[in-house]
């Protein structure tokens, strides 16, 4: 872990604003005309659920390829560990690993209260959301945000949120969406944001369902490409689109699953002894692509010995002997045992009710696997034109985008020296 402190706030801070040069007055002159300052930057994070890379390269998506070719895009941008939604868009806010922000899944189980977190109440318990999320930096250091459904930013942090922010409306038309954030940009200077967030989940949605070929999937993606074109044509409208850094991300990608690669594991898992986050709720008998099991004693050595065996294409670590890319042990909600199914085979039991039969497309697998690679799309004035970057981790776009905002960030478990890289030396990494 590189988490990075002081000197990153200084180095970024030493970003370059450019001016136009303006002539030197006649010799005669008294005083230089002084240059005029280019306006401050502005942050615009744009969330596309689901989508990962391949989708752009493959598939009709001409507002998207036009951010990247003035822009910069990435290879592919790995997702944290598990690579499911929360997880992963909570990351990008932070610059954080599941091991310090805490939401170590979608419901994580946080053990010295025995909760699981809750859909309809969670997203408003701050208990769950550690460190510190760009649009708190953003506020603490005066800077105004607004934040159309990122995760995490229905809470307070110290006291301090959003000076714009909504609870999720998963059923808000996606055209009221686009609407409602050029609004912002309607406001006095002053007033609007300087970071603003939007999320859409049409990809996700249709991929889990469809797959993630589909026609259906395609259709999605040409839908909210158009609204990122909006949001674009928008800005440019405004006269903002020169001052503004329009970035792109997805959470994780998805795989196809294959419905007779389900694998019967219940008959290891004690669930009078053993908590499983994933085999709980309406739908907890559905085929898992990984799951976290909590609990301790013979119970635990009997699931761990069970889950090692019964299949070559499950893979199952104890607390503390995970790959080093994965990142989860988070000091109490870290599970005791992690099992990672491959990309296209699935975990359930029978034990509980829910779905029996798995969905299309899934996620949540290694978060190294091609399959779930994410999209990073970035396009302003602290980035490079036409910049094709190998893959990074998530977690270093909140220190990106602090940088663009000027701000001093929070400790992050970034690269400096990949920020450096993705932005083209704006964002220069400390001196070693």
């Amino acid at each position: 872990m590189s988490l990075h402190r002081a000197a990153l706030a200084a180095a970024f801070g030493l970003f370059l604003i450019t001016g136009c040069k303006t002539p030197e007055p006649a010799p005669e002159a008294s005083a230089r005309v002084a240059a005029p300052e280019a306006p401050a930057q502005s942050v615009l994070l744009i969330g596309l659920d689901g989508l990962g890379p391949s989708l752009i390269r493959d598939w009709p998506s001409p507002n998207l390829k036009a951010l990247a070719a003035r822009g910069v895009q990435a290879e592919a941008m790995y997702p944290v560990m598990p690579s499911v939604t929360f997880v992963n868009f909570y990351a990008l806010a932070t610059g954080l690993y599941p091991e310090n922000h805490g939401m170590v899944t979608n419901y994580p189980y946080d053990p010295p209260t025995g909760k699981i977190f809750d859909v309809a109440t969670g997203p408003q318990e701050e208990m769950w959301w550690e460190g510190e999320p760009i649009w708190i930096t953003a506020e603490k250091q005066g800077l105004p945000t607004a934040i159309m459904f990122w995760l995490g930013s229905e809470v307070a942090h110290d006291g301090v949120r959003p000076t714009v922010w909504t609870p999720y409306q998963h059923n808000k038309p996606y055209q009221d969406r686009v609407d409602e954030v050029l609004a912002w940009y309607d406001a006095p200077e002053a007033a609007r944001p300087r970071f603003a967030s939007i999320y859409f989940d049409r990809v996700d949605t249709a991929a889990h369902y469809t797959g993630p070929r589909s026609e259906e999937t395609k259709e999605a993606l040409a839908e909210v490409d158009g609204y990122v074109g909006q949001l674009v044509e928008g800005l440019k409208s405004r006269g903002l689109l020169d001052s503004i850094n329009i970035i792109i991300v997805s959470d994780h990608g998805m795989a196809w699953i294959e419905q007779e690669q389900v694998i019967e594991v219940g008959q290891f898992i004690d669930l009078t002894k053993l908590t499983v986050p994933q085999f709980t709720g309406k739908y907890g008998g559905s085929a898992q692509t990984f799951i976290q099991i909590y609990g301790e004693g013979e119970a635990l050595e009997t699931a761990y010995e069970g889950l090692k065996t019964i299949s070559e294409h499950i893979h199952v670590y104890r607390a503390g002997e995970m790959p080093a890319h994965y990142h989860m042990d988070h000091p109490t909600r870290g599970p005791a045992l992690l099992a990672v199914a491959d990309p296209g085979w699935t975990m359930r039991t029978a034990y509980v009710g829910g779905w029996s039969v798995p969905i299309p497309g899934n996620h949540g697998y290694d978060n190294y696997a091609p399959e779930m690679n994410a999209t990073f799309i970035a396009a302003g004035p602290s980035f490079p034109d036409g910049m094709v970057t190998p893959p990074f981790e998530n977690v270093n776009v909140y220190a990106m985008m602090a940088c663009a905002l000027g701000v001093a960030p929070a400790k992050t478990d970034g690269d400096p020296e990949v920020v450096e890289q993705v932005t083209g030396g704006r964002c220069p990494a400390p001196d070693k």
